[in-house]
């Protein structure tokens, strides 16, 4: 009997595998949905190749949403775009198709260097260089 309840919890764990790991996979990716979607978010820094660029940025506040939608607003200016995030390369992707600089800069597919609930660190490499990306959740 004592054998026979480790082999019966090795077959289930067999059995159900895939759906446990989706299980998984479906769980971390509501937390990230909450965390990217629960408040908005500004430009603590940006940095193109070797330029400090931050200043473009400021007063701008960003909203993503669960529909992959965002929005970027500096006071009555509201700039539409869309977003996607990349679990399997943790990555992020957003497009503004009709935004002017500097919220255009933010076009591309960035890669998660470092996260927390209240700030985004990623970088994105360009044709001439690597562009790098500091977002902070407005408290």
């Amino acid at each position: 009997m004592k054998t026979l309840v480790p082999l019966v919890l090795i077959c289930v764990c067999l059995v159900t595998g895939s759906s446990c790991q989706k299980f998984i996979d479906k769980q971390k990716e509501k937390i990230a949905m909450d965390i990217i979607t629960n408040g908005e978010w500004y430009v603590e820094q940006y940095i193109q190749d070797t330029t400090n660029v931050t200043s473009d940025f400021l007063n701008y506040l960003f909203q993503f949403n669960e529909d992959r939608t965002v929005t970027g607003t500096l006071g009555a200016q509201v700039y539409s775009g869309t977003w996607e995030e990349h679990i399997s390369d943790i990555s992020i992707s957003s497009q503004f198709p009709t935004a002017p600089d500097p919220v255009k800069k933010l076009n591309g597919k960035w890669k998660l260097k470092d996260s927390t609930k209240e700030y985004v660190r990623a970088e994105m490499t360009t044709a001439t260089g690597t562009n790098y990306l500091s977002l902070r959740k407005k408290s």
